[in-house]
């Protein structure tokens, strides 16, 4: 049990590291003072998200390796960016037509399931409404088509690619990275 705790040391310093430095932005300081409230935060919401809101520990529930979580912010920031320009041209042009689409997906991992989702409501145009494993229900600002393969790659291809298995290790979405 002591080695299984001491384990997870080197995951729970990164993420404090990750999320002290989250905090420091949001107050637009570095100070010392800051720098411990980050820790002390940090240090409180993981004491209660593992006792008393999660089934398992969140290293086991929000597995996801470094490089995937780097891929999926600069995948995110580059369509909120691309689709913020198209929507505001969608918008000046006229040609809103508004849709409900379904949309399927591969991906079985309820985790990363929400990642895509929430992606999909950052860019503009899009908002997902409703998620259950296999599928996304989105509101589209630009409804193109109704076919839920083509909507499906127009509106989350991207970020559903960027929790695809890399050089065949895995056949399944459903398996966290180590």
């Amino acid at each position: 049990m002591a080695d299984e705790r001491n384990s997870n040391i080197p995951g729970l310093l990164v993420l404090t590291g990750i999320l002290v430095f989250v905090w420091a932005v949001w107050k637009e300081s570095y100070s010392l003072r800051t720098i411990v409230e980050g820790i002390l935060l940090t240090a409180l919401a993981l004491f209660i998200t593992n006792r008393y809101l999660l089934k398992a520990r969140y290293e086991e529930v929000f597995r996801l390796n470094p490089l995937t979580a780097l891929r999926y912010v600069i995948v995110l920031l580059g369509e909120i960016f691309k689709s913020g320009v198209h929507a505001m041209h969608v918008t000046l042009a006229g040609r809103i037509n508004v849709g409900v689409v379904d949309l399927p997906s591969r991906i079985t991992d309820p985790f990363r399931g929400v990642l895509v989702a929430n992606a999909i409501t950052l860019t503009p145009g899009t908002v997902t409404i409703d998620h259950k494993q296999g599928t996304f229900k989105v509101i589209w600002i630009e409804c193109l088509t109704t076919d839920p393969e083509e909507a499906a790659e127009m509106i989350k291809g991207s970020f559903e690619r960027v929790f695809e298995p890399r050089g065949g290790r895995r056949s399944s979405f459903e398996e966290p990275d180590a």
